[in-house]
């Protein structure tokens, strides 16, 4: 009786200790639901990140020559230099195949201090003139004036009115247009030089448009000259592509010729006025980049989704590679809302570390991130302001203060012997009060800090709920559950947040159910006598109808898991100046230890 005691009070030990060992489980396992770790620091979110992106990338090999740009220029210390010998060995007459894949492999050798001249001039030499675009000549003067405008040794003779209208055609190059008030170019007389002279104080501007859009842009550079005096003017358009102009191409072909030293502003009347056709690719970003045109800036913090991410129109990839973009566009912002932007893609980060489970999300994330300087023959590379140099937009640069050999974060910006900062007037910003908040670009300026190139605005106010990255909705769906943050004053709505995925705790019951299966066999095994008898008295009060109900007593059910829960508009544009866990495999089925002792059992009541 005493080893009938002892294997009784284990059997009762093991199920008092599983549901505490369940519940612990549960516990642990649902306090990072949502792509939230738990509690980690953002450094270990990172870190995190860039062990899963080190194991997805392996040993390079089996990467797109994007995935390994990208990969390069998020700089992960234990791939880097695999990266960019793959990236190398696949180079072919100075280029990758294409005008995309070779500015951004530009782009990511560039930042592994690699020579990338050769590659420099074959995107060069990829230009083409775009057919998308009509341009315009504007000549004005405060009164009725003839001018001369001599092309391709041919002089023709035009009055403007004192209505601003001009009288006649100025050859084959120049024909009316716009109600008469400016002429077109002809696109057979782009890259000609346009001479103009008038008899009285005139003024020349270049504008130009989208064929398909209404929106005209004027081209900064405006030229005013006194009577007699001349203005040369010419059209220069540029684009790449292969067959045609791409926009997507152009783009990073601009940015990668504006990192390494080359003038990109033949290239900007493309990307600005294709901008309204081409959301998809977040345009904002790229223009900003390449240009630092701060209503650029204001626009891009404008299209922020809830506050929070960014999401192009029709995006051509999804919103965690457009968020990357726009924060790499601004990088160097001390705007409030770059932080707001970094902490949702920290908090959006999947429990294996790896955004959407790509190879290039992560890398895109983690450039936006961290902006790591890169390394030159397995070194490190010196950051400009770590040597006391400053990160300036290229335009505001002169050419023999630039310092090449240092790193800044922007693809936008270059390092810099001095900062000749303006004060924040001449910059267009202002400073905005205590309750407002920059919608836009912000700045350090020469009298002020925080200079705001965008506009102030008072914010409207963020509810509890939406403020910790969850949903106000009239009610949750199956998927989400209550959370106990607070939506707008006065709204029925509710906060709703992701249902806690609850890993782990139908395996840790199936362990349990195992251990309780095998002590229950092994008392079987012991008390075999003794079960004989109970079973033979169990029989002889079921066939004499005395005693028992003919029902088993009832007790508490298996444990199953857990459950799941006029004039067309004219904009005045400015100068350029780990990987995720295997699925399981069911387990071969085993002979349950309990069978041989219930068919012994079934055979003696017979």
């Amino acid at each position: 009786m005493k080893k009938v005691g002892v294997f009784v009070f284990l059997f009762l030990l093991v199920l008092s200790f599983s549901p505490l060992v369940l519940a612990a489980n549960h516990t642990n396992d649902t306090s990072g639901g949502n792509g939230d770790s738990g509690g980690d620091s953002d450094n270990d979110k990172i870190e995190k990140g860039f062990q899963c992106l080190e194991d997805k990338v392996g040993d390079c090999t089996g990467l797109t020559n994007p995935e390994l740009a990208y990969t390069i220029l998020a700089t992960p210390d234990n791939v880097f230099d695999s990266c960019v010998s793959e990236l190398q060995s696949r180079e072919s007459e100075d280029n990758w195949g294409n005008v995309k894949d070779t500015a951004l492999a530009v782009l990511a050798l560039k930042h592994a201090g690699v020579d990338t001249t050769a590659s420099e001039e074959w995107i060069i030499s990829q230009e083409r003139t775009p057919t998308d675009l009509i341009w315009y000549l504007q000549q004005d003067s405060e009164t009725k004036t003839k001018c001369n405008i001599n092309y391709r040794s041919e002089s023709h003779v035009v009055t403007i009115n004192e209505n601003k209208k001009i009288d006649r055609d100025a050859g084959e190059c120049l024909s009316r247009a716009q109600s008469n008030f400016w002429f077109q170019v002809s696109p057979d007389c782009y890259n000609e030089d346009i001479k103009v002279q008038c008899e009285e104080d005139f003024i020349t501007s270049l504008l130009y448009k989208n064929k398909n859009s209404p929106t005209i842009y004027v081209l900064e550079g405006t030229d005013s000259s006194p009577a007699y005096e001349s203005n040369t003017i010419n059209v220069v358009s540029k684009c790449f592509g292969s067959s045609s102009c791409d926009y997507e191409s152009t783009a990073w072909a601009a940015v990668a010729l504006l990192k390494t030293g080359h003038d990109v502003g033949e290239y900007i009347p493309y990307l600005v006025a294709l901008s309204d056709t081409q959301k998809r690719y977040l345009p904002e970003a790229f223009i900003y980049m390449i240009t630092n045109y701060q209503d650029y800036a204001a626009q891009l913090m404008e299209e922020r989704k809830l506050g929070d991410y960014w999401e192009a129109d029709n995006t051509a990839y999804n919103r965690f590679y457009d968020t990357s973009l726009a924060l790499i566009s601004l990088e160097g912002s001390t705007a409030s809302q770059i932080k707001d932007s970094k902490d949702w893609l920290l908090f959006s980060q999947p429990t294996n570390g790896c955004w959407q489970n790509s190879v290039r999300d992560t890398a895109m994330v983690l450039w936006a991130l961290t902006t790591r300087a890169g390394q030159s023959s397995g070194g490190g590379t010196t950051t400009c302001a770590s040597a006391d140099f400053f990160c300036v937009p290229n335009s505001e640069c002169s050419t023999g203060d630039k310092l090449n050999n240092y790193f800044c974060p922007s693809p936008s910006t270059v390092c810099c012997e001095t900062e000749d900062l303006k004060t924040c007037n001449e910059y267009s910003g202002e400073v905005c009060s205590g309750e407002e908040v920059c919608v836009g670009n912000e700045r350090n300026s020469l009298d002020e800090s925080a200079c705001c190139t965008g506009k102030c605005e008072v914010p409207e106010d963020d509810n509890e709920c939406e403020s910790n990255f969850y949903s106000c909705r009239s009610s949750c769906s199956d998927s989400q559950e209550e959370a106990s943050y607070s939506c707008d004053s006065g709204s029925s709505q509710v906060c709703c947040k992701p249902q806690p995925t609850k890993k782990g705790g139908l395996g840790f019951v199936w362990i349990m159910t195992g251990l309780i299966i095998v002590v229950m066999g092994i008392l079987g095994w012991v008390l075999r006598d003794r079960l004989k008898m109970e079973w033979f008295k169990f029989r002889s009060k079921f066939k004499k109808g005395k005693g028992g109900s003919g029902m088993a007593p009832k007790g508490p059910g298996p444990r199953g898991p857990p459950s799941r829960p006029g004039f067309p508009p004219v904009r005045r544009v400015g100068p350029p100046l780990r990987a995720p866990a295997a699925q399981r495999r069911p387990l071969p089925r085993r002979k349950d230890p309990l069978a041989d002792t219930f068919n012994k059992l079934k055979e003696m009541s017979r």
